[in-house]
């Protein structure tokens, strides 16, 4: 029986989390901290014992353990989950912009500064260019960088960006494009097309040096402007 509310739970968290209530996410927390058992009454005397989410939070693997239902394992399961977001509340992130040629440049290079296999990087922006989304690749075959163009697609969806702007490396030291970066290119500016977004350049990191498919013109040449 628990089985099946947790799947059900779980359901309803990937389809839509944010709707979630303070008892139901604590009990979707506990999933991994208490097995087969049913965490909902645990998630109430929780929110009972301490208030709210940060209370419950920022208590003592102790003080957890005072509640019923919550052992040595949950109470410092529960603890590490509290130290984590207040470490992120006090760790903002400093936005990332990535607007005109100066930032992309910039940035693409401190990215990829020093990595000596192939990877790719999407960065997914909005109409200001402010970073919303990073996916990096580093499925390599046969010297080439694999686009899974299902995740791709499930990112555009997800994220809903006006501009997605794309960077991959060559360990070889060259970063003029081959005729397979040329393809995959293409490739993603018929998936970009389809939902209804923007690529506004690729660019490629070889050795400190940097070529923009849309400085260069070579999206004009290639007809994928």
């Amino acid at each position: 029986m628990h089985e099946g509310h947790r799947e059900r739970m779980r359901g309803k968290m990937f389809s839509h989390g944010d709707s979630l209530t303070d008892c139901e996410l604590l009990e979707f927390i506990l999933f991994d901290a208490i097995e087969r058992k049913n965490t909902n009454p645990i998630a109430h005397a929780l929110l009972d014992s301490f208030g709210d989410l940060a209370g419950v939070f920022s208590a003592t693997p102790r003080l957890l353990c005072t509640v019923a239902g919550i052992g040595p394992h949950a109470a410092e399961y529960l603890h590490s989950y509290g130290l984590a977001l207040k470490r992120i509340a006090a760790s903002p992130r400093s936005p990332v912009r990535l607007f005109n040629y100066a930032e992309v440049s910039k940035y693409i290079s401190a990215r990829f500064r020093g990595c000596a296999s192939e990877k790719l990087e999407l960065y997914f922006t909005d109409k200001n260019g402010l970073l919303l989304c990073t996916k990096t690749i580093s499925d390599v075959r046969k010297d080439s960088v694999l686009l899974d163009s299902k995740t791709f697609g499930t990112i555009l969806t997800e994220v809903k960006p006006e501009n997605v702007l794309v960077a991959h490396n060559h360990p070889s030291g060259s970063a003029e494009p081959s005729a397979g970066d040329d393809g995959s290119l293409a490739e993603l500016v018929k998936m970009c097309r389809m939902h209804g977004v923007r690529l506004c350049d690729s660019v490629i990191y070889a050795d400190g040096k940097l070529y923009s498919y849309y400085h260069s013109g070579r999206f004009k040449e290639l007809r994928l402007d």
